[in-house]
């Protein structure tokens, strides 16, 4: 996957002493450009303990309006401003959440130097950009709640190191250009097209993002998947299994066997009850 995910914030409902609430980085190869999905309450103290910036943010998505998934928000928007931001920041989020932010930055007198785009989505809802695709599907939980399904494009092949020193091409930053498909002139004169050097393209990763959601298995038509990171708040016991069904969550145990049946190659689970933290790490 060209790009990496850094989880800003794990725990379910309230934070804990080591963990925040929910928040989601999704950030591109040069490390600056990134995405955010849900900005629970301290999202942007666990930006500062980070390698990211809020001046770099370009999107925001947020699943639904829970306050553990949206309550950053606010503060995360100022900081932004105050960090001399001009470039415009997207927000996405579910019917409502133009009403609120718009409510509390007329309250609050703020004044963001950035244009501020809030698009209110739904099921159904794609978009693309040049470093992915995204789309938005329909969750089971207590409110409108969103998931998304996100696909990044093919990447180059790989090199063929073999035919590279087969011309000549001694190994050194000029395999790097080469990687990029770009036309290199050698010191003898010699123009490389390094798309001739390239094997096929390695298709793209796809990616599935969960938001609080009792069945993972919505997700199976768009299955299978490199990587899923769903919500497991409880563990898979028989209370554990009434509570989420209460709630509108789901159990570790029940992610698992949708997760094996989707096919999906790695698992990650985040949105943990605050009551499985301990010293311990259980």
């Amino acid at each position: 996957m060209s790009h990496s995910l850094l989880f800003l914030g794990t725990s379910a409902g309230v934070p804990t002493r080591r963990r925040n609430v929910s928040a989601t980085a999704l950030v591109g190869q040069n490390a600056k450009a990134w995405t955010l999905f849900d900005c629970g309450e301290g999202t942007q103290h666990r930006v500062l303990a980070s390698r990211l910036s809020i001046y770099h943010l370009e999107r925001v998505f947020i699943t639904h309006l829970h306050g553990d998934h949206f309550y950053g928000l606010f503060g995360l928007l100022a900081s932004r401003a105050m960090s001399g931001a001009v470039t415009p920041l997207h927000l996405f989020g579910p019917k409502g959440s133009k009403e609120a932010v718009s409510t509390l930055l007329r309250l609050s007198h703020s004044r963001l130097p950035y244009a501020l785009k809030i698009e209110e989505i739904g099921p159904g809802f794609e978009a693309n950009w040049p470093d992915f695709r995204i789309r938005a599907l329909s969750m089971a939980h207590t409110v409108p709640t969103l998931g998304f399904v996100i696909d990044f494009p093919a990447r180059p092949g790989r090199l063929d190191v073999q035919k590279a020193k087969a011309l000549g091409i001694e190994p050194g930053p000029v395999y790097g250009r080469l990687k990029r498909a770009e036309r290199v002139r050698l010191s003898d004169g010699r123009v490389i097209d390094g798309k001739s050097l390239l094997g096929p393209p390695l298709p793209g990763k796809r990616l599935a993002i969960g938001g609080d959601n009792q069945n993972p298995m919505l997700f199976a038509p768009y299955a299978p998947f490199d990587v899923m990171v769903h919500e497991a708040t409880y563990l898979g016991g028989a209370k554990e299994r009434m509570l989420a069904k209460t709630y509108g969550h789901s159990t570790a145990k029940e992610l698992g066997q949708s997760a094996k049946a989707m096919g999906v190659k790695r698992l990650i689970l985040t949105h943990i009850s605050a009551r499985y933290d301990s010293v311990e790490g259980t």
